[in-house]
């Protein structure tokens, strides 16, 4: 079952940037994408994801715990890096136009790629810990 939580959305799109809200909604599919390919390669079922941008969250059976979890935990976070370092133009902004939401960019799809797999990075760490 999908299921799209609006106001995860649009708080990624707060975060994230303002300016870009089309590249947040397209980084946050890939997120989603990045753990249901991670799930399905490593064999799970899934029971229902909650498209909610970087609060996006995932139920999986079928999966034994430890390894195999943290994989389809961070996986989302690994495939906006992924995208965001195949993209390229990062080394080509400054630090800190790349933190700030608000500021312009140019080369936008990266910068907010980068964003996200931040962002996803840090809450996944806190739900984890």
């Amino acid at each position: 079952m999908l299921t799209f939580d609006i106001v995860g959305l649009v708080v990624t799109v707060c975060l994230i940037g303002l300016r870009y809200p089309l590249y947040v909604l397209m980084a946050s599919m890939i997120n989603g994408l990045g753990q249901v390919v991670m799930i399905l390669f490593l064999h799970g079922h899934i029971e229902s994801v909650v498209a909610a941008g970087a609060f996006g969250s995932t139920v999986v059976s079928g999966v034994k715990s430890g390894g195999p979890t943290m994989l389809i935990i961070f996986a989302g976070t690994l495939s906006n890096y992924i995208v965001s370092a195949a993209a390229g133009g990062i080394e080509y902004e400054k630090n800190r136009h790349v933190l700030n939401p608000l500021s312009p960019v140019k080369h936008p799809f990266a910068v907010v790629n980068l964003r996200l797999a931040l962002l996803t990075f840090l809450i996944n760490l806190w739900l984890v810990i």
